[in-house]
């Protein structure tokens, strides 16, 4: 016989019933993080990378709008940044139109999968142009193949039509590569 709990919505206060199989009863306690669940249940989650062979000081490497039209907004999950030299990197809210290479940012749930509703350029070869920084959100430092890692703990919050963008700030011209994460909801 299977298990059945009654409880009430917390999100709609009615009554309901679970049933579970195998005398179980098949719960989440929601322990994973939100871009495990955005990714799970909605095929929210995405990544973009980016791999440019020379980036020079100064040089806007890539760039990520959201362009929700429905209200769901851009979650910075995570930032991992690398150069095959010792150098730094900025993250920046953006305004202006980009230009550049575009990139297509990869969703996450493979089963499901969904287009993200986004603008994304990447330098591949040149820089982003037409954009300038306007609020600094964070600045890493990387050893030469040593991997820097942004991780706001899910607070960088993109708004339709908002912009945000990886500066590549101090460093010798080379190759820089790595990876945006983020969730929309």
């Amino acid at each position: 016989m299977a298990q059945e709990i009654s409880y009430q919505n917390d999100a709609t206060g009615s009554d309901e019933r679970a049933r579970g199989s195998d005398n179980r009863l098949n719960v989440s306690s929601r322990s994973d993080s939100r871009s495990y669940y955005n990714s799970r249940d909605n095929s929210a989650a995405f990544s973009l990378s980016w791999d440019d062979t020379s980036s020079a000081a100064g040089d806007f490497i890539l760039y990520w709008k959201n362009t929700d039209a429905t209200g769901k907004k851009l979650i910075l999950h995570k930032a991992v940044l690398n150069s095959v030299n010792n150098c730094s990197f900025k993250i920046w809210t953006v305004t202006g139109t980009a230009a550049g290479a575009t990139a297509t940012p990869v969703c996450l749930n493979f089963s499901a999968p969904q287009s993200a509703n986004a603008t994304c350029i990447e330098a591949a070869g040149t820089a982003i142009t037409g954009i300038t920084a306007d609020l600094l959100i964070g600045h890493e430092a990387a050893a030469a193949y040593s991997p820097a890692e942004f991780d706001d703990d899910d607070t960088v919050i993109v708004g339709q039509d908002q912009a945000i963008a990886i500066e590549y700030e101090q460093g010798t011209t080379g190759r820089t590569w790595g990876t945006l994460y983020g969730f929309y909801e």
